[in-house]
């Protein structure tokens, strides 16, 4: 279609395509490039649904359509533009027309790929996610502390766990962000909490004790003495604490070296935020089916000898982070990034719970990315 570009860039002229596979729809991205407010994308419908694995109804015609005056060539047919179909490898038809362009056949076709536009809308470049995230790797905790008050740095810091399924995510090395919470304050989870101080510094060991399945007695405890603080599960949460020896229960430590403040703005993240797609609907409407045909589709969709329509009438796009991992602020900055109010930030949550089995702690991630 390139090669048409001149003829494309015409007041009234325009190309519809599907989206459906196997279009590419990021690859429509150079034609969109030459033809900006001439390309359209028809997203086809979410209902009706066959029952077989041919999905839901789409636009499939491949209709060309030229006109110079009242001299008009017409080109329809089964055929895709592939080097097959136009040079005569498949066995597939095309009907080619070339008359005037008042003569009926020419009028359909004309107002068919007008009915196509109508229903299309402006192609849309796929939306980046945001541009300033980076490849990181920092070990996030959110803990509990009774006073915040005197801190001095360096800090060295005995994190202490009673589970050794979290040991993967301790193993240095990693930087360190740190954020301490008020007393009773992260019973609810941390993303509904505001910390009171956010700390860096950097992961730089990691200790198993004899209660370790993987150390067995080999493991022993780290010397608490060294520490200025301990990080304890008490409660279901995790505590500031003096500095003491581990709890009975605790098999793995890891120790930190906290230097100082964080600015407490950066957002951290497990995945990569990524721009997804969401389906805008139209108004649904019924049509009549015929009797011996109702039986491929879906049930939900077919009522009575009626069959059910849901046109898809453009798309959203918004940025999926995971549920989890973000707080109103980190939302709010993700917003920011976006730049466009259009463009939601979506939150993803896992059905899963923080049991040992998912070998994630509700109050430990280890970030693969950060947005500063």
């Amino acid at each position: 279609m390139l090669n048409h570009l001149p003829r494309l860039q015409n007041p009234g002229s325009f190309v519809v395509v599907s989206v459906s596979p196997p279009t590419d729809y990021a690859g429509l991205g150079e034609l969109h490039s030459h033809i900006p407010n001439n390309l359209f994308v028809h997203w086809g419908k979410l209902a009706p649904k066959e029952k077989a694995k041919n999905g839901a109804a789409l636009m499939h015609s491949k209709v060309f359509y030229a006109r110079s005056g009242q001299e008009c060539w017409l080109w329809t047919g089964s055929h895709n533009l592939t080097g097959n179909a136009t040079q005569g490898g498949n066995c597939e038809a095309a009907v080619l027309l070339h008359g005037d362009a008042d003569a009926q056949p020419f009028q359909d076709a004309f107002a068919h790929l007008v009915a196509c536009r109508d229903q299309a809308t402006l192609y849309d470049p796929d939306a980046p996610p945001p541009g300033d995230v980076e490849r990181a790797n920092v070990l996030v905790i959110h803990a509990e502390a009774d006073d915040v008050n005197g801190l001095t740095f360096p800090l060295r810091v005995h994190l202490c766990l009673n589970s050794a399924d979290f040991d993967s995510l301790l193993a240095p090395p990693a930087d360190v962000r740190l954020f301490i919470y008020p007393s009773h304050s992260l019973q609810s989870g941390w993303v509904n909490a505001n910390p009171l101080i956010a700390l860096s510094g950097y992961l730089t060991g990691q200790n198993l004790t004899g209660r370790n399945p993987t150390a067995r007695r080999a493991g022993t405890d780290a010397a608490w003495a060294a520490a200025n603080l301990n990080i304890i599960e008490s409660g279901g949460v995790l505590r500031v604490t003096r500095p003491g020896p581990p709890g009975p229960d605790v098999t793995t430590q890891a120790v930190l070296f906290i230097d100082g403040r964080a600015s407490g703005r950066e957002c951290f993240f497990s995945q990569k935020p990524k721009a997804i797609e969401v389906p805008v609907l139209g108004k649904e409407y019924w049509t009549e089916v015929d009797p011996d045909m109702a039986r491929f589709f879906s049930r939900e969709h077919v009522q009575g000898n009626h069959l059910l329509h849901i046109p898809i009438i453009g798309r959203d796009q918004q940025i999926s982070v995971k549920g989890d991992e973000v707080r109103e602020v980190d939302m709010q900055k993700l917003q920011q990034e976006i730049g466009s109010p259009e463009r939601l930030v979506q939150l993803e949550f896992d059905d899963e719970d923080y049991s040992s089995n998912a070998k994630r702690h509700p109050f430990i991630l280890r970030a693969k990315y950060r947005l500063r």
